[in-house]
Protein backbone atom coordinates (compact mmCIF):
# COMPACT_ATOMS: atom_id res chain seq x y z
CA UNK A 1 0.00 0.00 0.00
CA UNK A 2 1.41 3.71 -0.55
CA UNK A 3 0.76 4.78 2.75
CA UNK A 4 4.42 5.01 3.90
CA UNK A 5 5.02 8.99 3.16
CA UNK A 6 2.73 11.29 5.39
CA UNK A 7 1.86 14.49 3.19
CA UNK A 8 -0.09 17.52 3.41
CA UNK A 9 -3.88 17.60 3.92
CA UNK A 10 -5.53 19.39 1.33
CA UNK A 11 -9.32 19.94 1.94
CA UNK A 12 -9.25 16.64 4.75
CA UNK A 13 -7.81 14.66 1.92
CA UNK A 14 -4.39 13.22 1.34
CA UNK A 15 -2.14 12.51 -1.27
CA UNK A 16 0.44 9.18 -0.08
CA UNK A 17 3.38 8.85 -1.81
CA UNK A 18 2.96 11.82 -3.91
CA UNK A 19 6.21 12.07 -6.20
CA UNK A 20 5.68 8.20 -7.03
CA UNK A 21 1.96 8.80 -7.87
CA UNK A 22 2.76 12.20 -9.80
CA UNK A 23 5.30 9.98 -11.96
CA UNK A 24 2.72 8.72 -13.32
CA UNK A 25 2.53 9.17 -17.51
CA UNK A 26 -1.30 9.59 -18.24
CA UNK A 27 -2.40 9.36 -21.94
CA UNK A 28 -3.58 12.94 -22.72
CA UNK A 29 -6.48 11.64 -24.63
CA UNK A 30 -7.83 10.44 -21.54
CA UNK A 31 -7.80 13.97 -19.37
CA UNK A 32 -7.50 16.77 -22.35
CA UNK A 33 -9.88 19.53 -21.79
CA UNK A 34 -12.42 20.03 -24.63
CA UNK A 35 -15.98 19.90 -25.37
CA UNK A 36 -18.32 17.88 -23.44
CA UNK A 37 -22.13 17.89 -23.94
CA UNK A 38 -24.48 19.38 -22.12
CA UNK A 39 -25.59 17.69 -19.03
CA UNK A 40 -25.29 17.82 -14.99
CA UNK A 41 -22.51 15.41 -14.40
CA UNK A 42 -22.45 13.94 -10.66
CA UNK A 43 -18.76 13.47 -9.85
CA UNK A 44 -17.19 11.49 -7.00
CA UNK A 45 -14.24 12.49 -5.37
CA UNK A 46 -11.85 11.14 -3.22
CA UNK A 47 -12.65 10.91 0.23
CA UNK A 48 -9.22 10.04 1.80
CA UNK A 49 -6.61 9.90 -1.00
CA UNK A 50 -5.94 12.30 -3.86
CA UNK A 51 -4.99 9.11 -6.20
CA UNK A 52 -8.46 8.01 -6.24
CA UNK A 53 -9.85 10.82 -8.33
CA UNK A 54 -10.53 8.83 -11.90
CA UNK A 55 -9.28 10.00 -15.20
CA UNK A 56 -13.14 10.08 -16.23
CA UNK A 57 -13.53 12.85 -13.39
CA UNK A 58 -10.43 14.57 -14.11
CA UNK A 59 -11.67 14.45 -17.86
CA UNK A 60 -14.91 16.24 -16.85
CA UNK A 61 -13.24 18.71 -14.03
CA UNK A 62 -11.15 19.63 -16.50
CA UNK A 63 -13.82 20.62 -19.09
CA UNK A 64 -16.30 22.36 -17.23
CA UNK A 65 -16.40 26.00 -16.90
CA UNK A 66 -18.62 26.01 -13.77
CA UNK A 67 -18.83 23.53 -10.23
CA UNK A 68 -21.38 23.42 -8.23
CA UNK A 69 -19.76 22.06 -4.67
CA UNK A 70 -20.90 21.85 -1.24
CA UNK A 71 -18.56 23.71 0.03
CA UNK A 72 -16.59 25.92 -2.12
CA UNK A 73 -13.60 26.26 0.04
CA UNK A 74 -12.94 22.80 -0.28
CA UNK A 75 -13.64 22.27 -3.73
CA UNK A 76 -11.01 25.03 -4.88
CA UNK A 77 -8.60 23.43 -2.48
CA UNK A 78 -9.02 19.66 -4.21
CA UNK A 79 -9.80 21.96 -7.84
CA UNK A 80 -6.18 23.44 -6.98
CA UNK A 81 -4.28 20.35 -6.23
CA UNK A 82 -5.45 19.02 -9.95
CA UNK A 83 -4.45 22.56 -11.04
CA UNK A 84 -7.73 22.98 -12.49
CA UNK A 85 -9.22 26.60 -12.12
CA UNK A 86 -13.42 26.27 -12.78
CA UNK A 87 -15.93 29.05 -11.39
CA UNK A 88 -17.25 27.44 -8.16
CA UNK A 89 -20.91 28.04 -6.62
CA UNK A 90 -22.59 26.83 -3.63
CA UNK A 91 -25.07 24.52 -3.35
CA UNK A 92 -25.75 23.02 -0.11
CA UNK A 93 -28.56 21.94 2.24
CA UNK A 94 -29.72 25.33 2.34
CA UNK A 95 -30.06 26.81 -1.12
CA UNK A 96 -30.36 23.96 -3.51
CA UNK A 97 -34.00 23.42 -3.59
CA UNK A 98 -34.14 27.46 -4.64
CA UNK A 99 -30.90 27.23 -7.03
CA UNK A 100 -32.00 24.01 -8.73
CA UNK A 101 -34.92 25.21 -11.01
CA UNK A 102 -32.32 28.10 -12.78
CA UNK A 103 -28.85 26.10 -12.55
CA UNK A 104 -30.77 22.68 -14.42
CA UNK A 105 -31.96 25.53 -17.05
CA UNK A 106 -28.62 26.50 -17.60
CA UNK A 107 -27.66 22.83 -17.79
CA UNK A 108 -29.51 22.37 -21.26
CA UNK A 109 -26.38 24.53 -22.86
CA UNK A 110 -23.82 24.17 -20.92
CA UNK A 111 -22.44 20.91 -19.08
CA UNK A 112 -22.39 21.22 -15.10
CA UNK A 113 -20.72 19.13 -12.46
CA UNK A 114 -21.51 18.56 -9.05
CA UNK A 115 -19.02 17.38 -6.28
CA UNK A 116 -19.93 16.95 -2.43
CA UNK A 117 -16.72 17.58 0.14
CA UNK A 118 -15.44 13.96 -0.68
CA UNK A 119 -16.89 10.90 -2.05
CA UNK A 120 -20.33 10.37 -4.27
CA UNK A 121 -22.44 13.28 -4.30
CA UNK A 122 -26.29 12.48 -2.67
CA UNK A 123 -24.86 9.41 -0.43
CA UNK A 124 -25.24 11.89 2.75
CA UNK A 125 -24.83 14.69 1.01
CA UNK A 126 -26.64 17.57 -0.93
CA UNK A 127 -27.87 16.93 -4.27
CA UNK A 128 -30.97 15.70 -4.24
CA UNK A 129 -33.13 18.69 -5.74
CA UNK A 130 -30.86 19.38 -8.43
CA UNK A 131 -31.38 15.65 -9.48
CA UNK A 132 -34.76 15.74 -9.52
CA UNK A 133 -35.33 19.03 -11.13
CA UNK A 134 -33.20 17.80 -13.73
CA UNK A 135 -35.28 14.72 -14.25
CA UNK A 136 -38.74 17.10 -14.28
CA UNK A 137 -36.57 19.23 -17.35
CA UNK A 138 -35.59 16.16 -19.00
CA UNK A 139 -31.99 17.62 -18.60
CA UNK A 140 -29.16 14.67 -18.75
CA UNK A 141 -27.57 13.35 -15.24
CA UNK A 142 -24.70 11.94 -15.72
CA UNK A 143 -22.88 9.60 -13.20
CA UNK A 144 -18.98 9.43 -12.57
CA UNK A 145 -18.82 6.93 -10.03
CA UNK A 146 -15.86 6.69 -7.79
CA UNK A 147 -14.71 7.22 -4.13
CA UNK A 148 -17.42 6.00 -1.47
CA UNK A 149 -17.02 5.26 1.45
CA UNK A 150 -20.22 3.19 1.76
CA UNK A 151 -18.53 0.94 -0.90
CA UNK A 152 -15.31 0.84 0.77
CA UNK A 153 -16.24 -0.16 3.86
CA UNK A 154 -19.05 -2.95 2.95
CA UNK A 155 -16.15 -4.56 0.79
CA UNK A 156 -14.24 -4.73 4.27
CA UNK A 157 -16.15 -5.70 6.41
CA UNK A 158 -16.03 -9.51 5.33
CA UNK A 159 -20.40 -9.58 6.01
CA UNK A 160 -22.43 -11.30 3.25
CA UNK A 161 -23.98 -8.03 1.11
CA UNK A 162 -26.85 -9.59 -0.75
CA UNK A 163 -28.89 -7.52 1.56
CA UNK A 164 -27.68 -4.21 2.61
CA UNK A 165 -29.70 -1.29 4.28
CA UNK A 166 -27.54 2.40 4.11
CA UNK A 167 -28.72 4.64 7.12
CA UNK A 168 -26.67 7.69 6.21
CA UNK A 169 -25.78 9.80 9.58
CA UNK A 170 -28.11 8.76 12.28
CA UNK A 171 -29.92 11.92 13.95
CA UNK A 172 -28.03 12.89 17.21
CA UNK A 173 -31.11 11.96 19.47
CA UNK A 174 -34.68 11.03 19.71
CA UNK A 175 -37.02 8.87 17.94
CA UNK A 176 -35.90 9.28 14.98
CA UNK A 177 -32.90 7.97 15.27
CA UNK A 178 -34.17 4.75 17.30
CA UNK A 179 -36.89 4.51 14.71
CA UNK A 180 -34.12 4.37 11.73
CA UNK A 181 -31.88 1.56 13.80
CA UNK A 182 -34.95 -0.30 14.19
CA UNK A 183 -36.24 0.20 10.55
CA UNK A 184 -32.50 -1.09 9.71
CA UNK A 185 -32.67 -3.90 11.85
CA UNK A 186 -36.20 -5.47 10.80
CA UNK A 187 -35.08 -5.18 7.28
CA UNK A 188 -32.94 -8.21 8.01
CA UNK A 189 -29.58 -7.23 6.02
CA UNK A 190 -26.45 -5.65 6.75
CA UNK A 191 -26.46 -1.98 7.71
CA UNK A 192 -23.95 0.18 6.94
CA UNK A 193 -23.83 4.00 8.94
CA UNK A 194 -21.51 6.96 8.86
CA UNK A 195 -20.39 8.23 12.66
CA UNK A 196 -18.22 10.93 14.00
CA UNK A 197 -15.43 9.63 15.73
CA UNK A 198 -16.82 11.27 19.30
CA UNK A 199 -19.96 10.03 18.84
CA UNK A 200 -18.81 6.59 18.55
CA UNK A 201 -19.75 5.48 22.22
CA UNK A 202 -23.11 6.52 21.69
CA UNK A 203 -23.35 4.44 18.77
CA UNK A 204 -22.40 1.39 20.24
CA UNK A 205 -24.89 1.81 23.46
CA UNK A 206 -27.40 2.10 20.56
CA UNK A 207 -26.62 -1.17 19.16
CA UNK A 208 -25.87 -2.95 22.18
CA UNK A 209 -29.75 -2.33 22.66
CA UNK A 210 -30.78 -2.84 19.53
CA UNK A 211 -28.73 -5.90 17.96
CA UNK A 212 -27.62 -7.59 21.03
CA UNK A 213 -23.77 -7.86 22.13
CA UNK A 214 -23.01 -10.94 20.00
CA UNK A 215 -23.82 -9.37 16.69
CA UNK A 216 -20.53 -8.85 14.33
CA UNK A 217 -19.70 -5.21 13.45
CA UNK A 218 -16.85 -3.33 11.00
CA UNK A 219 -15.25 0.17 12.60
CA UNK A 220 -13.81 1.22 9.54
CA UNK A 221 -12.32 5.13 10.56
CA UNK A 222 -10.12 7.21 8.19
CA UNK A 223 -10.99 5.44 4.90
CA UNK A 224 -8.45 5.66 1.98
CA UNK A 225 -6.23 7.94 4.73
CA UNK A 226 -2.82 7.88 6.08
CA UNK A 227 -4.07 6.27 9.41
CA UNK A 228 -6.88 4.03 7.66
CA UNK A 229 -7.90 1.55 10.16
CA UNK A 230 -10.18 -1.01 10.40
CA UNK A 231 -11.30 -2.79 13.46
CA UNK A 232 -14.08 -6.28 13.20
CA UNK A 233 -15.13 -7.65 15.97
CA UNK A 234 -18.52 -8.35 18.20
CA UNK A 235 -20.51 -5.34 19.65
CA UNK A 236 -20.05 -5.91 22.65
CA UNK A 237 -16.44 -5.98 22.64
CA UNK A 238 -16.39 -2.72 20.61
CA UNK A 239 -16.25 -0.01 23.94
CA UNK A 240 -12.97 -2.02 25.19
CA UNK A 241 -11.81 -1.43 21.44
CA UNK A 242 -12.39 2.07 21.42
CA UNK A 243 -11.32 2.57 24.67
CA UNK A 244 -7.64 1.81 24.08
CA UNK A 245 -6.27 4.30 22.34
CA UNK A 246 -7.24 7.76 22.18
CA UNK A 247 -6.54 7.55 17.95
CA UNK A 248 -10.39 6.29 18.02
CA UNK A 249 -11.52 9.20 19.03
CA UNK A 250 -10.78 11.16 16.00
CA UNK A 251 -11.73 11.39 12.53
CA UNK A 252 -15.15 9.72 10.97
CA UNK A 253 -16.13 6.04 10.68
CA UNK A 254 -17.88 4.05 8.51
CA UNK A 255 -19.81 1.10 10.36
CA UNK A 256 -21.12 -2.19 8.90
CA UNK A 257 -23.12 -4.20 10.97
CA UNK A 258 -23.69 -7.63 10.00
CA UNK A 259 -27.49 -9.38 8.80
CA UNK A 260 -29.18 -10.30 12.08
CA UNK A 261 -32.86 -12.85 11.38
CA UNK A 262 -35.46 -11.23 9.31
CA UNK A 263 -37.98 -10.29 11.50
CA UNK A 264 -41.23 -11.67 10.91
CA UNK A 265 -42.28 -13.20 7.49
CA UNK A 266 -42.07 -11.37 4.31
CA UNK A 267 -44.93 -8.89 3.07
CA UNK A 268 -46.22 -7.87 0.00
CA UNK A 269 -46.02 -3.93 0.87
CA UNK A 270 -48.49 -3.38 -1.84
CA UNK A 271 -50.86 -5.51 -0.58
CA UNK A 272 -51.27 -3.98 1.99
CA UNK A 273 -51.28 -0.42 1.02
CA UNK A 274 -54.46 -1.60 -0.98
CA UNK A 275 -56.17 -3.13 2.00
CA UNK A 276 -55.29 -0.01 4.34
CA UNK A 277 -55.84 2.45 1.81
CA UNK A 278 -59.58 1.17 1.50
CA UNK A 279 -60.72 1.03 4.98
CA UNK A 280 -58.23 4.27 6.33
CA UNK A 281 -57.74 7.91 5.64
CA UNK A 282 -54.14 7.87 3.67
CA UNK A 283 -52.61 9.85 6.88
CA UNK A 284 -53.77 6.99 8.99
CA UNK A 285 -53.12 4.06 6.48
CA UNK A 286 -49.55 5.39 6.17
CA UNK A 287 -49.29 5.26 10.24
CA UNK A 288 -50.48 1.47 9.79
CA UNK A 289 -48.73 0.17 6.62
CA UNK A 290 -45.04 1.85 8.19
CA UNK A 291 -45.86 -0.14 11.45
CA UNK A 292 -46.62 -3.19 9.94
CA UNK A 293 -43.62 -3.14 6.88
CA UNK A 294 -40.91 -1.16 8.76
CA UNK A 295 -41.35 1.28 5.30
CA UNK A 296 -40.56 5.09 5.24
CA UNK A 297 -44.40 6.83 6.69
CA UNK A 298 -43.75 9.52 4.17
CA UNK A 299 -43.00 7.48 1.09
CA UNK A 300 -45.63 4.93 2.35
CA UNK A 301 -48.13 7.79 2.39
CA UNK A 302 -47.08 8.83 -1.37
CA UNK A 303 -47.31 5.40 -2.50
CA UNK A 304 -51.10 5.46 -0.70
CA UNK A 305 -52.29 9.11 -2.49
CA UNK A 306 -50.84 7.52 -5.51
CA UNK A 307 -53.28 4.73 -5.56
CA UNK A 308 -55.96 6.51 -4.90
CA UNK A 309 -55.42 9.32 -7.83
CA UNK A 310 -54.87 5.81 -9.70
CA UNK A 311 -58.53 4.79 -8.62
CA UNK A 312 -56.74 1.29 -6.74
CA UNK A 313 -57.80 2.39 -3.84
Amino acid sequence: MLQSMRSPAIGGVEWHDFEELSSLQIPERLVARGPIEPAIYVVSTPIGNLGDLTLRALRVLSSVEIVLAEDTRRARQLMTAYGLSPRLIAVHQHNEARLAPELVAQARDMPLALVSDAGTPLLSDPGLPLVREAIAQGVPIIPIPGASALLAATVVSGFAMDHLQFLGFLPHKGSGRRDRLERGERSGGAMVLYESANRMPVLIRDLVDQCGPDRQVAFCREMTKLHEQIWRGSVGEAQAWYDASSDHARGEYAVVVSAGERQGSEIDQMRVLKALAKALPPSKAAKVAAEITGGSRRELFELIEALHNDGKA
